[in-house]
């Protein structure tokens, strides 16, 4: 899902399943008493709050929390199961059959059914009105077809059977168990249907651990949901604080203001040093890649040539490295189970940049179109567009939006030919990156770039459970994109935080799945 790794990420709490010990003492005259409550984390307002309708981490965080589906993720990114207690797949790895925990239900004490589940995903893939994360249900039959209004719902590979969701897939997709615990294929009940739009309603209904309310402008209130199926949370009443006033993070931290919020990297470099805020930094994997992307649908971009001419021309490592970053050396994220550790990217070279620019009819940029580069912050986009000039001839022209405007925008055909984004786990493995984002017809492959060699590739890894013959199989993928260049990976995300001494559970894991429900206060932290 897409993100602002450097400043949004940095703005978020990703909380574990299972609780991690931290050693201290916290000042608590004001928790859990006269209606205070029991934590505070920084936090940002959701831009959507319907899980069929998000695409962005942020929103993810907060929907986490209030809508729940068939699995989860714990600290580790392994599959955990949620509303379903356990689940069995067919020999051939085409059929998985999901049964739902007896007598779970919502918020209201209604019965969560297998149908509801049913109906929740296929608003992911309406024809009305599909979701940008709609593709997570492509390896389901019939799903693409229907998400196109090339056949009606009954087409699609989901139903009902008693307490059992019964999911046929086109393929034997080994990492769909993953799919299923990202947080747009929560459960909603039909009740909520067309109702999330302006935010949560007075009479909200949920399958998640809290219930929202929104009291203020400056944070969201979560109280916990007592017909949640893992029991009422340990700390009933939380505050996501989304409005830290005329204080920074740090010093509303520093203030006692909220017991969880995340840094920046460069703030944490002198964090480390601080003798107060020092022991209480944090640092957690993060499965993020930010990327440049192309319009590979309209000239320029539509040509390989260009595209590669413009990812040799750019020193990315150093720009990176002078941020204090991690360079991307693929599009799949240090620690994702079946990467291989290859570099991926196009080398930097301006004389071959300049050669290829030349074969597409661009001989030092002559007669090459003005570029305009899209962005809403992720960072380096003014040296990228001097470098490019600098060593093609070719202008480029930086647009920095607003991130809710930039993804109302948009950025496929018909929008800027260049554009970055910055892409967050849904579920950690390689087909959450290579797939979901480039295979041809995806929704969320966004430049519209296809190539049949590279499809079979990934239909080949998605029917194998063995990760090295994955890796190997993902590896000849990437060796297509380094020539292909419809994408040019930047860098990994780091994710860092201040953590109050005492607050179990606050350990981020890589797909940044917030489990607020996990979070306690350690025994003699004044809880």
């Amino acid at each position: 899902m897409s993100n602002d790794f450097r400043v949004f990420r940095a703005a978020i709490l990703v909380a574990a399943l299972a609780a991690t010990a931290l050693v201290g003492c916290v000042p608590t005259a004001t928790r859990g008493q006269g209606g205070n409550p029991d934590v505070r984390i920084g936090g940002g307002e959701p831009l959507r709050w319907d899980p069929a309708a998000a695409g962005d981490s942020g929103s993810a965080n907060t929907i986490a929390q209030v809508f729940e589906g068939l699995t989860a993720f714990d600290v580790n990114s392994n599959v955990q199961p949620a509303l379903a207690d356990t689940w069995l797949a067919s020999d051939d790895g085409r059929q998985i059959t999901f049964h739902l925990r007896p007598g779970i239900r919502y918020s209201d004490g209604s019965p969560i059914a297998a149908q509801d589940v049913v109906d929740s995903w296929l608003r992911l893939i309406d024809p009305q009105a599909p979701s940008p994360l709609a593709s997570l249900l492509d390896d389901v039959v019939g799903a693409v077809d229907y998400r196109r209004g090339a056949a009606d719902a009954g087409a699609v590979g989901l139903r009902a059977d008693g307490e059992n969701v019964i999911v046929d897939l086109r393929r034997p997709a080994t990492y769909f168990i993953s799919v299923t615990a990202s947080p747009s294929l929560a459960v909603v009940p039909p009740s909520m249907f067309g109702r999330l739009d302006a935010g949560p309603p007075a009479d909200i209904v949920v399958s998640g651990a809290y219930l929202p309310s929104i009291p203020s402008s400056e944070y969201i209130r979560l109280t916990g949901n007592p017909n949640y199926w893992a029991g009422l949370p340990p700390l009933g009443v939380v505050d996501l604080v989304v409005d830290y006033g005329n204080r920074t993070a740090i010093a509303a931290f520093d203030d006692n203001a909220v017991d969880y919020t995340g840094v920046s990297g460069a703030d944490a470099s002198w964090i480390a040093y601080d003798a107060n805020l020092g022991p209480q930094l944090r640092r957690t994997q993060d499965f993020n890649v930010s990327y440049y992307g192309f319009d590979t649908t309209v000239a320029p971009f539509d040509r390989s040539e260009v595209r590669l001419a413009f990812a040799k021309a750019v020193d990315w490592d150093r720009i990176v490295r002078l941020a204090g970053s991690i360079p991307a050396t693929s599009m799949v994220p240090i620690g994702v189970p079946g990467r291989d550790d290859s570099e991926h990217r196009p080398s930097y070279d301006p004389d071959a940049a300049r050669d290829l620019l030349s074969q597409a009819g661009f001989p030092a940029g002559q007669n090459f179109p003005p570029v305009l580069l899209a962005t809403y912050g992720v960072g380096f986009e003014e040296t990228v567009a001097a470098e490019l000039e600098a060593n093609l001839g070719v202008r480029v022209d930086v647009e920095v939006l607003d991130f809710s405007e930039y993804i109302s925008r948009g950025h496929g055909p018909g929008s800027p030919g260049m554009w970055t984004l910055s892409w967050s786990a849904d579920y950690p493995h390689p087909h959450d990156f290579l797939g979901l984002l480039l295979e041809s017809g995806s929704s969320s492959n966004d430049g519209q770039w296809s190539n049949a060699e590279y499809d079979a590739l990934l239909g080949q890894a998605a029917a194998t459970a063995d990760l090295a013959e994955q890796a190997d199989i993902y590896a000849q993928a990437q060796e297509i994109l380094e020539v292909e260049a419809p994408v040019v990976p930047l860098a990994y995300g780091e994710s860092w935080a201040l953590s109050r001494e005492g607050l179990l559970g606050a350990a981020e894991n890589g797909v940044g799945i917030i489990r607020i429900a996990g979070l306690d206060w350690a025994e003699g932290s004044g809880r």
